[in-house]
């Protein structure tokens, strides 16, 4: 059994430092320590967990996740088109539940079983953590070579692999009711998406990072402007308010800009709840609603019948902006810019984008390893 205190040691050693992930009981030790004592971030699911740990990857910020196997399906978005694509590797620690040979509950069996394949086929190295702390310090150690040539490394840990060790107490954080602004009503056309990405470049500063989210929104953004400070996700959809949270943590001298899109929001919305707790007041989240996922063939989203605003509000943003037209969107921008603090900055668009619309000439690797630089 290896002792979780003298293991932290270890970790700091190779220079980790910071944690997300979500709850397991082999883990727990391991979540505890985090907690205790080092830089954590509870996410709200697996793959929620790989994109902050990429995003403070990309602000010079070492990272590792930690996380059940039952939940790396949930995992396998970020892992295959983020950390994989973008050369962003980050490290892993899995809990093994229904290890073979291992008595466990039934719906743990399959999943122990696909463990170390799934993740193999994913560009992950995989290592079964050793239970005594010279060897598991060994293999650490080792997996330094793969993070250097750009591999991910996740550790399968057996059950019982780390002493216990108690969560110390802590008081629950509560945050007074942030403001929540609306324009007042009046007969006004959605801008284009396209109209919207102008007025960010147009008003983004030298410190500013903007990430676009997946689709037209990317490729809008490459049109209008190419620039080391963006950010083109591909894949991962849903993720990009994650990876702007992971910047904004590790790089809170920097503002950053997330640009999502209704669809992506809603495949993730538990990233609301996250951001707002952790509040980085260097981040504006906005959002560019046109119902639609339009980069599929325009099919609708369920984004008609959500207040968008309201529920920010509820998920604790300090600050929600509902901006009407253009005109009130770059007015919240620029004040942003003057004021910056954790916002949820909501427009309503049309739908459709420019044509002909071409692609980023840049690939992703090469996108992430110029922010990076920008970053430092």
């Amino acid at each position: 059994m290896i002792d979780t205190l003298e293991f932290q040691g270890v970790l700091k050693s190779h220079g980790y430092r910071l944690f997300s992930g979500v709850p397991c009981s082999l883990l727990q030790p391991l979540i505890n320590l985090a907690g205790n004592s080092l830089n954590y971030i509870a996410a709200t699911n697996e793959g929620e967990a790989v994109a902050i740990a990429a995003g403070a990857q990309l602000g010079g910020m070492k990272s590792a996740v930690l996380l059940q196997n039952s939940g790396l399906a949930n995992a396998l978005a970020p892992l295959t088109s983020l950390t994989n694509i973008c050369e962003l590797p980050i490290t892993g620690f899995v809990g093994f539940r229904g290890e073979p040979g291992v008595a466990d509950e039934v719906q743990h069996e399959f999943m122990g079983r696909i463990s170390a394949q799934l993740l193999e086929i994913s560009g992950v190295h995989v290592c079964h953590l050793a239970t005594d702390l010279q060897r598991a310090s060994e293999q650490l150690a080792e997996g330094q070579e793969y993070l250097a040539r750009g591999i991910s490394v996740f550790y399968l840990v057996s059950k019982d692999s780390f002493s216990p060790l108690e969560l110390k107490a802590k008081a629950p954080i509560r945050f007074n009711p942030g403001t929540l602004t609306r324009p007042q009503p009046e007969a006004v056309a959605p801008p284009s998406r396209y109209q919207a990405l102008q007025v960010v470049s147009r008003h983004k500063q030298d410190d500013t990072a903007v990430l676009a989210t997946t689709g037209m929104c990317g490729r809008e953004l490459f049109t209008i402007e190419d620039s080391p400070n963006n950010l083109y996700m591909v894949g991962s959809m849903g993720c990009v308010s994650s990876i702007g949270l992971g910047i904004a943590i590790a790089k809170p001298n920097k503002k950053v800009i997330v640009l999502d899109g209704d669809g992506a929001l809603l495949m993730r919305m538990g990233n609301l709840a996250t951001n707002a707790y952790c509040r980085p007041d260097n981040l504006l989240h906005v959002l560019l609603d046109n119902e639609s996922h339009d980069s599929t063939g325009g099919q609708a989203t369920a984004s008609s019948n959500m207040d968008w605003p309201a529920i920010a509000s509820a998920a604790g943003y300090p600050a929600v902006v509902q901006a009407n037209g253009l005109a009130g969107f770059e007015q919240a921008i620029v004040e942003w810019m003057r004021n910056p603090k954790l916002t949820f900055l909501y427009l309503s668009v049309a739908k459709g984008s420019i044509s002909p619309l071409g692609r980023p000439s840049i690939t992703p690797a090469q996108v992430a390893l110029r922010l990076k630089a920008f970053l430092q």
